[in-house]
């Protein structure tokens, strides 16, 4: 019988467990979900835990090509690698074959694995690929063991918002599921407060709210530094100096509101505001028509592709505003990660979400930007407007970016919250951006900068 614990177990009482994370992505892949599970693995190895990996071979952008063996070692942490082919995720139909022949692949491999003789085990996974969650719930059923869900992206529900499904069986089914993972987990992984009112509605009457822990995503805050733009060659090379640059960069999906940014683009005066969108995805090619359509060339939108690994903290910090942006209707589905990273540039975020939304509430929380709904082009228009004409109020933001990610949202902040969770039980874990921490977000951002 596997011990089951209870949020109230006092801190050590864990530690002999030992937990493996599952996860598609692992190093050397350069996906977000990559980094973030590699910095996790290697976090929680270092604070004492005994910690593994299941994961696939590199399959996303930069580590397409860098085969690995099955079995190695990354910092300490040893990372086991499925025998199955993967393909390149330059399509949806090679994203389903991967997503299917991963989770099935790891499911059995879990399923006829042990933990060493009189240890436990708890499984630790991410939302994705979608099919994995109910799959890794029907193995811990059947072997007993625990396991902690990390919800990235709440499905079917995004899958329904973004068109791909509709409300029938299989949406019906697949609900159903869903809700089984999330009452028969130990604890729950919620990326905001938001996300975390919606898991609980999902998961239905009788489900346990006080098992989901709000973690935030993270960035290494010594790979991206605040960097002016007169000391970066990358601002150099693009002739972004001289310019007021507005910054996207990663993916380019059709859950990310890039037209917004372009038809503002199309508006602005200024001859002084440029915008550059750096990286790929299923949408890049409707956000390009989109700005041909509108007459917009080089020298007021610029594409580049994803850029490597070691130019990235370059080409992040290369203009002078960030921005953040998600499609309408997903408040709670997601929470964007480049927010994090946006903050750690030590540049304004400029946030294209609701006003209810996570990432809105983040960014205005800690006065570290401005939000503008999707579609109202008139209102970013007016947000860079005024990052222009008032240099105060622009360095005052710009600041308070940084200062709020030093403060909340660092990598060892969240590895930590991880260490606390896993080992003392989701009410260990307090989140900054709840509403009793209100007062708190005010004074860390605009209340201790100068105007």
């Amino acid at each position: 019988m596997t011990h089951t614990a209870s949020a109230s177990e006092p801190a050590g009482t864990r530690d002999d467990r030992e937990y493996v994370l599952v996860t598609e992505y692992f190093a050397p892949d350069t996906a977000s979900t990559g980094v973030l599970m590699t910095d996790l693995a290697v976090g929680l190895r270092q604070r004492g835990l005994d910690i593994s990996v299941l994961t696939s071979q590199p399959n996303y952008h930069s580590g397409e090509n860098e085969r690995q063996p099955r079995r190695t070692v990354h910092e300490g942490v040893p990372v086991r690698r499925i025998r199955a082919p993967q393909l390149r995720q330059s399509s949806l139909p090679r994203r389903l074959f991967n997503w299917t022949l991963f989770t099935l692949v790891a499911a059995l491999t879990l399923l006829f694995s042990s933990p060493p003789r009189g240890r436990d085990r708890e499984l630790l996974f991410v939302s994705n690929p979608p099919f994995l969650p109910p799959a890794l719930w029907l193995v811990a059923r059947l072997r007993g063991w625990d396991y902690t869900y990390i919800v990235y992206d709440l499905y079917p529900d995004n899958m329904v918002e973004l068109g791909y499904l509709s409300d029938g069986v299989v949406v019906r089914v697949w609900s159903s599921l869903h809700r089984r993972v999330f009452r028969a987990a130990r604890a729950v992984v919620a990326l905001g407060p938001v996300m975390r009112e919606r898991i609980t509605r999902v998961a239905g009457t009788g489900f346990d709210a006080e098992k989901v822990a709000i973690v935030h995503n993270w960035q290494d805050g010594s790979f991206v530094v605040p960097r002016a733009k007169e000391e970066n060659w990358f601002s150099a090379e693009h002739g972004l100096v001289d310019r007021f640059t507005l910054v996207y960069s990663g993916n380019i999906g059709t859950f990310h509101d890039l037209d917004t940014l372009v038809e503002a683009a199309a508006r602005v005066d200024d001859p002084g505001v440029h915008f550059l969108v750096v990286g790929e995805g299923d949408n890049k090619r409707h956000v390009r028509t989109l700005a041909a359509e509108l007459g917009l060339g080089p020298d007021r939108v610029t594409f580049l592709p994803y850029q490597e690994w070691d130019d990235l903290p370059y080409s992040l910090t290369a203009g002078d505003a960030m921005v953040v942006t998600v499609r309408e209707g997903f408040e709670g589905l997601c929470v964007s990660s480049k927010l994090y990273t946006a903050m750690a540039t030590g540049r304004p975020v400029l946030c294209i979400a609701q006003p209810d939304s996570d990432e809105a509430r983040i960014v205005e929380g800690f006065d570290a930007g401005q939000q503008v709904a999707q579609g109202d082009v008139e209102a970013l228009v007016v947000a860079v407007d005024r990052w222009r004409a008032d240099p105060a109020f622009y360095r005052r933001q710009a600041e308070n970016a940084r200062r709020a990610f030093d403060a909340h949202f660092a990598r060892d902040e969240a590895i930590g919250n991880y260490h606390a969770l896993l080992t003392r039980g989701p009410t260990a874990v307090s989140d900054v951006t709840s509403p009793e921490r209100e007062t708190e977000m005010v004074d860390t951002g605009a209340a201790t900068a100068d105007d």
